[in-house]
């Protein structure tokens, strides 16, 4: 099993009256994200009997973010991609089997790591809008009766501001841990099988075309194809500012952890070290009654932006 729980940072308002020439005015308080966190185990268990196997396995990942721009030929013609032209990271952390979350985390850094900027044409006047696409997307730079020779007004990096959003980064990542499930729609999974490679993920990213961290949350779910065979899927959703995600061990902590995240909040205070130390209080309290699960190391990954920061606590 596993306890994650992710959220955003908040921090108290400031008090901007203390320097207003206006003496009614009057300064009403307000909690305002500031920043993700994700709070982590690290126990490794059996799927069958639910026993601690090891500990300090890591379940939160940090990413590196690349958008690649064309390389033309002096005669403007599309030769490759051989610049990145912008960088971002995210974080993941997961939640279910190890093995199929690698697999998962493999296929979102290939495709994180590889976006394209591209183009199409606009419907009605045919001008040129620049896009950024995965790189297994169908690229028309890459097809000769689109344009063999391009001028040198075009592909400026003026012309790529705010194509590498938090929308884009998220919906790869959900097009990622799709096509890594895919390999399972081969085989004809039952249920216990679907459960044993049942995973979830939580991302974090700082959107720099919103100006604003987002936070998603991957579920998976299955369905049956038309041959009757059970297919895993998965479907992102973002998480708004005043909720917190958990992963694992919901039905024993996501309403607690809830109710800590909102008293932080309604208190003024960060919610990130709360919501540590109610992990380590869930771990102690598992370990007390000699069940297994979860267990230390804990971790506390923030992100400010395009800083992520990990510390380790032992206990």
């Amino acid at each position: 099993m596993t306890l994650i729980i992710a959220g955003y940072e908040h921090t108290k308002s400031f008090d901007y009256t203390q320097y207003s020439d206006d003496k009614n005015s009057t300064y009403t308080p307000e909690m305002e994200p500031v920043g993700l966190f994700v709070v982590a185990d690290s126990a490794i268990t059996n799927h069958t009997n639910a026993r601690t196997i090891l500990n300090g396995f890591r379940k939160t990942h940090s990413i590196e973010v690349k958008l690649w721009k064309p390389h033309f030929t002096p005669d403007g013609s599309f030769r490759d991609y051989n610049e990145v032209h912008e960088t971002n990271n995210t974080f993941l952390s997961f939640a279910g089997s190890t093995l199929t979350a690698q697999h998962i985390i493999n296929s979102i850094t290939t495709h994180l790591q590889s976006l394209r900027i591209s183009f199409k044409r606009h419907e009605r006047d045919h001008s040129i809008i620049y896009t950024a696409i995965r790189h297994c997307q169908p690229n028309p730079l890459h097809t000769p009766s689109q344009v063999s020779h391009w001028d040198d007004d075009t592909f400026l990096n003026r012309d790529f501001e705010g194509l590498l959003t938090g929308e884009l980064i998220a919906e790869t990542i959900e097009y990622s841990m799709n096509d890594a499930l895919k390999s399972a729609s081969r085989y004809k999974l039952d249920i216990e099988e679907f459960q044993a490679m049942h995973t979830e993920i939580v991302a974090g990213v700082w959107c720099p075309v919103k100006k604003r961290h987002e936070l998603y949350v991957y579920r998976m779910d299955n369905k049956r194809g038309e041959d009757g065979v059970l297919i895993p899927f998965t479907v992102k959703s973002l998480v708004p500012t005043n909720e917190v995600v958990v992963l694992g061990m919901r039905k024993e902590f996501e309403t607690e952890a809830k109710l800590r995240f909102s008293n932080s909040l309604s208190s003024f205070i960060p919610p990130a070290n709360t919501m540590l130390e109610f992990l380590r209080e869930a771990i102690r309290s598992v370990e007390a009654q000699g069940q297994n699960g979860i267990a230390f190391p804990a971790s506390k990954t923030t992100m400010d932006r395009y800083r992520i920061i990990k510390n380790v606590y032992q206990e």
